[in-house]
């Protein structure tokens, strides 16, 4: 069971990272037409499948580019001002998330 679930997590890493040359052309293509909801959404499943890689450095990067993006669609949609990069990257809540990814707020932010 633990093989099969490897398997399927370096198949998966493997097509997602085949992939990574289109990946910010897709992230860029969904900015553009200002969907960052899609933008953070690629961001954080690539952000996972490094995780799942022990590539710690890179899914910190890719978790803060996926909380970039999805802060710029809350602003976008409310038409507020987008939230500064660091206000609540050490709330509770970004806390467990990064510390799921093994990411630390100098990584993250």
């Amino acid at each position: 069971m633990v093989a099969k679930r490897k398997l399927t997590i370096t198949l998966t890493a493997a097509f997602l990272l085949s992939g990574a040359a289109f990946l910010p052309a897709s992230a860029a293509d969904a900015v553009s037409s200002r969907d960052y909801y899609s933008a953070s959404r690629l961001s954080l499943q690539l952000a996972t499948v490094r995780s799942r890689m022990n590539e710690t450095s890179g899914a910190c990067a890719d978790l803060a580019q996926s909380l970039s993006y999805y802060r710029a669609a809350l602003a976008t949609e409310t038409g507020e001002p987008a939230v500064a990069k660091s206000h609540d990257s050490n709330d509770d809540g970004m806390q467990e998330i990064r510390s799921k990814f093994g990411c630390t707020v100098a990584q993250f932010g």
